[in-house]
């Protein structure tokens, strides 16, 4: 009884069952977040197995002198925190692909809106004063918002219609009505026309509503199976379920047999025919007013081919991910400056920040909307290059907890799980390459801005034989860097 008591009382006691408890943790962890091959679990619990028989023995053999003992503490104390740190990692990105990977649902705001130097502070102020809507945009959030003020005032609501996003700007400035109620996801369609918006007017008070997210995925088994994705990446700061334009377009075509991916390059101002606004021709960054699953609808329109998946982020995103990389290499063919930074000719090594002012800048380079979707292109090559170094171990953690809030996939996240287990399987490399569509620059008709606007012309020729090469990596073709 002494001897048991005794037993108990020993720290050494203490330490080992610390490492069984750490241990068997990482051993349940791993299998539960199903992330590791099975074949490396079992290889791992059995020399976590003996590992502990061998403490045991260093740690309470008569046998083993005070040196011997005292490594086996070392051993021991180690392997415990290594257990506990892995089990730290293992828990980060299990959590993260269960945020990336969803359906969330999608946040609008309806904003009253007047002018900077209005006398009305409140939206009770605004009782018996006219407001103005745009009906280009239908939104039954904002019918919501009109409702909802109507059985606020005493006094009738005045609402007035106008048939673009422009003219009820107007409107505001002209003193035509007192406030208007604006989709915030449309706030971007006043830099055209009214570029100092954001400056010269205020917000009373915002509408937040969610609708809940359809699902749009064509599911594969994504470790077998070729599948394209779509990446946007809207013009927005905060949540990055935030309905908003979608000011980078790119399509993946991927292929985890040949281990290939293709980036095809989209412009922002494609001039393209959209599905959320009866098939009428208006530039691909305004589908994400409507919604991801216009974005969607309309590229596998105009493409001819089903996108799978989806995977959405913002600006926040881009700042964030880069941070928590330490920051990224790009390689610039020529020098710019934009949005107060400047970029050398070569090798530049960006922050979050200065990675954003590169992939938006457009006005310095020569070629435009052309020259910046090759830019953002970039800026994702510097980010896997990065993501896949030893040195991005440091900062493990960080760049999970940047993904779980900045990034939107609708993939399950028991298919992400099967994609880094079989990337874990076979450790075999992914051949990356990347193409653009392009176009030529006009003037033409906006149905969502309610003016003529800058567009890009599709040059077809580009488009066509983007489509070739995504149907040949989806077929199992190796792309040669001669044929980009």
């Amino acid at each position: 009884m002494n001897k048991t008591r005794k037993w108990f009382k020993d720290y050494k006691f203490y330490l080992l069952l610390i490492y069984i408890l750490a241990a068997t943790a990482f051993v349940a962890q791993t299998f539960i977040s199903k992330l590791i091959p099975l074949k490396y679990i079992a290889i791992v619990a059995v020399i976590l197995l003996l590992l502990g028989l061998a403490f045991w023995f260093l740690l309470f053999s008569k046998r083993i002198n005070k040196f011997n003992r005292a490594f086996g503490v070392f051993l021991t104390v180690v392997l415990a925190i290594s257990m506990i740190v892995g089990n730290v990692y293992l828990y980060s990105t299990y959590s993260a692909l269960g945020s990336i990977a969803s359906d969330d649902d999608k946040e609008i705001g309806i904003s009253i809106v007047v002018l900077k130097d209005s006398k009305y502070k409140t939206i009770e102020d605004l009782d018996g004063q006219p407001f103005g809507r745009a009906t280009n945009l239908p939104d039954t959030n904002v019918d919501k918002v009109q409702e909802e003020l109507t059985q606020t005032y005493s006094d009738t609501l005045e609402m007035k219609n106008y048939e673009s996003v422009n003219d009820f700007a107007d409107a505001l400035y002209n003193k035509e009505v007192e406030a208007i109620l604006l989709n915030e996801g449309s706030r971007g369609l006043f830099d055209e026309k009214h570029p100092k918006f954001n400056e010269e007017t205020r917000v009373i008070k915002t509408f937040k509503y969610t609708e809940e997210a359809v699902n749009i995925a064509k599911p594969v088994d994504v470790t077998k199976d070729p599948f394209v994705m779509y990446v946007s990446g809207i013009d927005t700061y905060g949540s990055v379920q935030t309905v908003s334009r979608t000011d980078v377009n790119m399509l993946l075509a991927v292929n985890p047999n040949t281990h290939q991916i293709l980036i095809v390059s989209i412009p922002r101002d494609y001039y393209v025919a959209q599905t959320c606004q009866g098939d009428a021709l208006d530039k691909l960054t305004h589908t994400g007013i409507f919604g991801i699953d216009c974005s969607v609808s309309t590229l596998e329109n105009f493409f001819g081919m089903d996108i799978n998946y989806y995977g959405r982020v913002n600006f926040s995103s881009l700042v964030d991910i880069v941070d928590a990389l330490g920051g990224i290499t790009v390689n610039s063919p020529v020098a710019f400056s934009g949005c107060e930074y400047s970029f050398v000719a070569g090798e530049n090594y960006i922050n979050g920040n200065e990675a954003l002012a590169f992939v938006r800048e457009r006005y310095s380079l020569s070629g435009g909307d052309n020259d910046r979707v090759k830019n953002q292109a970039r800026v994702i090559s510097g980010i896997i290059d990065k993501a896949t170094s030893p040195s991005i171990l440091t900062g493990y953690v960080g760049l999970m907890n940047s993904l779980s809030n900045s990034f939107q996939l609708n993939m399950t996240s028991d298919e992400l799980s099967s994609l880094v287990q079989m990337q874990l399987n076979d450790m075999k490399g992914w051949k990356i390459n990347q193409v653009s569509v392009s176009g030529s620059g006009e003037t033409n008709w906006s149905p969502a801005n309610g003016f003529n606007s800058y567009v890009m012309r599709p040059n077809m020729d580009t488009v066509e034989y983007a489509k070739e090469l995504m149907q040949k990596v989806l077929n199992g073709e190796i792309i040669d860097e001669s044929q980009l």
